[in-house]
């Protein structure tokens, strides 16, 4: 369940961010504050975007940056950013982006069921859209306990 991986400590809900730059390491801050990954995660998600544009822009509105295991990932996590405003990523389909889930995983399987769990979040749009309009941490927390 996302509940497992989403609390109230690794959540951040904002109306406005400068830029994809920003919105990508404050959703990667709580995964270095936690020990999750190291700083230089957050480098590695900054040169595979310039290297080939947003490649973990998902889905409409929707983003989930990260980066290789070995690019300083220590232990399998997940942070969910929301900015109310939306924030354009470069992705030509599906800016803005409001909903932003960083990810660090230390292998290519022990996050399978996480991103299982995501993956029905994504699919059911009434709840994609109401984590997107969530306007406080309890309300986003509520639909993700859903999933």
């Amino acid at each position: 369940m996302l509940s497992d991986w989403i609390n109230e400590n690794n959540t951040t809900i904002i109306t406005r961010i400068k830029d994809w730059q920003s919105a990508v390491a404050l959703a990667v801050q709580p995964l270095i504050d936690s020990g999750a990954a190291e700083s230089r995660y957050l480098q590695a998600i900054y040169d595979m975007h310039r290297e080939i544009g947003p490649y973990y822009v998902l889905g409409e509105g929707i983003a989930m940056p990260h980066a290789r295991p070995e690019e300083g990932a220590v232990r399998t996590a997940l942070s969910l950013v929301i900015v109310s405003e939306g924030v354009e990523f470069g992705s030509e389909d599906n800016d803005p982006v409001y909903v932003i889930f960083a990810l660090a995983a230390v292998d290519s399987h022990s996050h399978i069921e996480m991103i299982a769990s995501l993956s029905h979040l994504f699919c059911d749009d009434e709840a994609a859209k109401q984590l997107k309009q969530s306007k406080n941490k309890q309300e986003a927390l509520d639909i993700i306990r859903q999933f």
